[in-house]
């Protein structure tokens, strides 16, 4: 059983394993980040020590959990001072593999959401996607993820890089959206929260239809009067070029 735990990595997703190990009562031993003061300030909060040097990790965690920049691996894991005793990581695309001549097991806790460390996680659910290189230490982390979260699911390597393609659109590149909206509306004065009934809906009305269903807006119609207003409208012209990019999508997968 997993019951002490190592973090490496200080940033929005390590925030939220230590609320959720903290809640779930797992011992974090230590926390790093390369910059001294981000480890200090989460491992106030996790009861741990704080460490901005790879070489002074403790050998005696059950679990060492990665939540690191994609590109910081392969530099990091060839400062470790010993051979992990099971490792995981938190990425979307990249392959457990990455551990393999660093650990003697090693899997993924893949968190499904997207978080800030400043926001409040009570009541956030934060699905965990589980993967490892053998059958005994995947049901080891199923276990642990369990304690971490309401929804776990074993997924293999292709299908979690599927899931977290299928993020990137839905939640990354939706985002980008709402900044567009949210520049529109500053810069003509009005309130923010006026479009948020209407974000509020859109998400309530693809709960119980698919989203081809729930289009709407004047490329679903076909509206080219509209359509033109809208990019006359625009001054800048990458925005033009994702209005009329969105708009060329949608029309070409109208119901």
């Amino acid at each position: 059983m997993i019951e002490k735990v190592t973090l490496i990595g200080s940033g929005n997703m390590a925030h939220w394993l230590v609320y959720a190990m903290r809640n779930a009562g797992v011992r974090i031993s230590q926390v790093y980040s390369r910059q001294l003061g981000h480890a200090k300030a989460l491992a106030e909060i996790a009861g741990a020590e704080a460490i901005d040097n790879i070489k002074d990790l403790l050998p005696d965690s059950d679990l060492y959990i990665f939540s690191i920049k994609d590109d910081s691996y392969e530099n990091l894991l060839q400062q470790l001072p010993f051979r992990l005793p099971l490792a995981a990581h938190t990425a979307g695309s990249l392959s457990m593999r990455i551990f393999e001549s660093y650990a003697e097991s090693y899997g993924i806790l893949y968190p499904y959401q997207s978080v800030n460390k400043d926001m409040d996680f009570k009541g956030v659910v934060v699905p965990l996607c589980v993967e490892a290189n053998d059958k005994t230490i995947e049901n080891e982390l199923y276990a642990f993820a369990q304690r971490l979260t309401s929804v776990v699911q074993k997924l293999d390597e292709s299908q979690r890089m599927v899931l977290h393609r299928a993020a990137i659109f839905g939640c990354n590149f939706t985002n980008a959206m709402y900044s567009i909206a949210y520049d529109i509306l500053q810069e003509h004065h009005i309130d923010w929260q006026m479009i948020m009934p209407l974000l509020q809906n859109t998400m309530e009305k693809v709960k119980t239809m698919n989203p081809h269903e729930a289009q709407t807006g004047p490329a679903q119609r076909g509206d080219q009067n509209v359509i033109q207003f809208h990019l006359d409208a625009l001054q800048d012209e990458r925005l033009k070029d994702i209005y009329r990019l969105m708009t060329n999508y949608i029309m070409c997968h109208k119901n």
